[in-house]
């Protein structure tokens, strides 16, 4: 059997022009034998391995290049080596693997922070410390600020203000328990001048100048000036009447005998002895002119207001008598009657004395004494040359008017 012989393709004829694996012509084809030379197999692979070495194939990176685009490198290394036919193949195979999808593995999902918006965040702030603290120990967040305040300031703050608030509590309340003791105390101060009068005590007393509501009656006995008017000005302030009447206040003092049940007898005092009870000093003139009994009392009506009504024995001498004490009845009369200051300031801003005025109420003269702001605070009157009346609201005048009309005194 002869060995077969192939003929080199020569050096002119490019490579991709004779299709690979076609049979190489024979010497007696159409060349001479000796100009064409008859390469060996082997010197076939040398070459392919010698070109397959100077091929430089890129490296394979992990996430590069896809696997087409692989593939396409690949042929276009191997297409000019191995000729048409590799190339054919390739693509059939490229073509077939077009047809399945390429599996692509799923990269992990890993659970997103809700908080996290994908930026990066240099800072960590109060603010995402009390989220945090919110979402794990699921407080509020006001007490979570409250936790956070309380780890930056671990000692309490002592604060000034509110020991003098306390202090200042503390003073209002003792204020208020000392304003009531007072108050109670001048409450019971008056039930105990009130309830003298229902000592079980006879009263030998005369028929009434004045119609009178209420008759209460007072003992003297023992009593200072200065007691006995500060008990009769509470007398005057305290209690209640209604409106328009009057209480009638009979100062009363002890005979020193006893009635028929073995009760002390107990008169009531003059007049005489009534301004020397309470410490006034009215001319001698004036009580000379006038009678020993007298009406004592309250008449309630824009304010409590005392009122005097005097019998009369000598107009003249009486007259005139209370123009002489006009200097000096304020201060003798007060505080059961208002006080009123003694001086004042004239038209030319000068200190004046206080006096009286004429004025004319019902058509009858009296003589009053006002105070700053004009209103009348004491005023005496002689409606008849028998009657004096000593009072302070205007109102009473009227009153006593009407009620001496109405006993036929006036």
């Amino acid at each position: 059997m002869e060995p077969e012989n192939h003929s080199h393709p020569d050096a002119n004829t490019p490579a991709s022009g004779s299709p690979a694996g076609a049979p190489l012509p024979t010497p007696g084809a159409g060349a001479p034998a000796s100009s064409v030379p008859t390469p060996a197999a082997g010197d076939i692979k040398n070459d392919i391995a010698k070109i397959l070495q100077n091929v430089k194939l890129p490296e394979r990176r992990e996430g590069g290049l896809s696997q087409d685009k692989k593939r396409v490198i690949e042929v276009k290394s191997f297409d000019t080596v191995l000729g048409g036919d590799v190339r054919a193949d390739i693509a059939q195979k490229k073509s077939a693997a077009e047809t399945v999808p390429p599996v692509i593995p799923a990269a992990p999902v890993n659970p997103k922070d809700p908080e996290d918006d994908g930026s990066v965040k240099a800072l960590h702030t109060f603010k995402q410390d009390l989220q945090h603290v919110v979402r794990d120990n699921k407080i509020s967040v006001v007490r979570a600020a409250s936790l956070e305040q309380q780890k930056m300031r671990p000692g309490p703050i002592e604060s000034n203000f509110a020991p003098q608030k306390h202090r200042s509590y503390a003073g209002v309340i003792v204020t208020a328990i000392v304003l009531l003791v007072l108050g109670v105390a001048a409450i019971f101060g008056v039930l105990y001048v009130m309830g003298q009068s229902a000592s079980p005590v006879s009263v030998q007393t005369s028929n009434s100048l004045v119609f009178a509501e209420q008759t209460l009656s007072y003992p003297v006995d023992g009593k200072s000036a200065n007691s006995i008017r500060t008990e009769l000005a509470l007398a005057r302030n305290g209690g209640s009447s209604s409106l328009g009447s009057i209480k009638q206040i009979v100062p009363t003092i002890q005979t020193g005998s006893l009635d028929a049940q073995g009760k002390p007898v107990v008169r009531p005092i003059t007049l005489a002895e009534f301004f020397t009870a309470i410490g006034a000093n009215p001319p001698a003139d004036l009580l000379r002119a006038l009678g020993s009994d007298f009406f004592f009392g309250i008449h309630t009506v824009d304010k409590n207001a005392p009122v005097l009504v005097i019998p009369v024995t000598s107009y003249d001498r009486a007259f005139a008598g209370m123009l002489s004490w006009e200097a000096h009845m304020n201060a003798d009369l007060s505080p059961i009657f208002t006080a009123v200051p003694m001086t004042t300031v004239d038209a030319a801003g000068l200190p004046a004395t206080r006096t009286f005025v004429d004025d004319v109420t019902h058509n009858y003269d009296v003589r009053e004494l006002k105070d700053n702001s004009g209103a009348v605070e004491l005023y005496y009157s002689f409606p008849t040359r028998g009657i004096l009346v000593i009072a302070e609201s205007p109102y009473t005048f009227t009153e006593i008017l009407s009620r001496l009309q109405a006993g036929k005194r006036l």
